[in-house]
């Protein structure tokens, strides 16, 4: 008997190539086994235990179609909301028999996560403010299992998909701070999934443009919705707009960075500069001055989506699109002296 190499860092395509089938094949293999020839299973088998892959999962999953696992996957473990939304997924769907795995892509948006997450054969695939390329649609597709796509309204989910308008959301913050006399506003965005980002910079031209205002004032930022981005970004936005009177942030972790920022520079926030942001987490009620935002249901988006799952294993009908609704929280950022 051939001695397991076991070095850690063999791939799905590894164990197809040994076995002379494709990585599809392969997938199948473990997920749907019902589906693949007795033959090939053995193949398939003997190249995995051969090249040690994920041994402890790839032996249960040949033998059985079935998991109590529910991957779920997000670019980054500090994507506004994540824990949230993992916590309310595992209130609804451990009660009932199934963990939640978490992991993380760090904004590489490739295949290799998602194939790594089918060899465990998961009974269900959450994504959260994950863009999908092509073959990835293809490949979550072909797993046959549900999947639920969290973040900004889906027009075309893979399965079902639970979100909020963010476009709204940005209109309705621009419009009530504008009623309070903010003239020269200005946006700055971190990097979004790509349907997040859509909606924003269009609800921000949209409002602008109906207060008569120029939406010219944007900072479309490839760095992550973090505190440091709003604290490294600060100074250019003053260089470019010293009239600003009003600054949008497109999550509350970077407008609680640009306070930090702006403390730092002796400028008074809101009296100098008024600060708002997205997301309506517990950060913004704890930092100094209070946060003005757009309160996201995040809890409420995990419980639904965990509802969802639940449902579709069951084989029940579940719909296919829903949008929740977001809350305005004005809070001491925004007061206009």
């Amino acid at each position: 008997m051939k001695q397991r190499r076991n070095s850690g860092k063999s791939t799905l395509t590894d164990v197809a190539n040994l076995a002379g089938v494709s990585t599809m094949t392969a997938s199948r293999a473990l997920r749907e086994p019902e589906k693949v020839s007795s033959k090939l299973r053995e193949k398939i088998e003997a190249a995995i235990n051969e090249l040690g892959y994920v041994t402890n999962i790839a032996a249960s999953t040949l033998a059985s179609s079935s998991s109590r696992l529910v991957a779920m996957l997000v670019p980054s473990l500090t994507t506004p909301g994540c824990a949230m939304i993992s916590e309310s997924l595992q209130t609804v769907l451990r009660p009932r028999g199934y963990d939640v795995l978490l992991a993380e892509d760090h904004y590489a948006g490739g295949t290799r996560q998602i194939e790594m997450l089918l060899s465990y054969n998961p009974a269900a695939v959450v994504q959260y403010h994950y863009d999908n390329s092509e073959e990835n649609r293809r490949l979550l597709l072909n797993a046959g299992i549900p999947v639920v796509e969290i973040g900004g309204v889906m027009p075309a989910p893979i399965m079902m998909s639970v979100g909020a308008n963010y476009g709204l959301a940005i209109k309705q913050l621009i419009n009530a701070l504008a009623n309070k006399g903010f003239r020269h506003i200005a946006l700055l965005c971190a990097a979004h999934q790509q349907i997040i980002h859509q909606q924003i910079l269009s609800g921000w031209h949209s409002a602008m443009l109906s207060l008569n205002q120029s939406p010219h004032r944007v900072i479309s930022s490839s760095l992550p919705p973090e505190f440091t981005t709003g604290e490294k970004l600060l100074p250019e936005i003053l260089l470019n707009w010293p009239e600003l009177d009003l600054l949008i942030c497109t999550a509350d972790e970077v407008a609680c960075g640009v306070i930090a920022a702006c403390q730092a520079r002796g400028i008074s926030v809101p009296a100098q500069l008024a600060v708002a942001g997205l997301g309506g987490g517990a950060l913004s009620e704890i930092c100094s001055p209070k946060l003005t935002t757009i309160a996201v249901p995040y809890r409420e988006m995990g419980v639904l989506a965990g509802k969802h799952i639940w449902s579709a294993l069951q084989g029940q009908e579940v719909e296919q699109a829903v949008t929740l609704s977001t809350q305005l929280s004005m809070r001491a950022s925004t007061v206009h002296l």
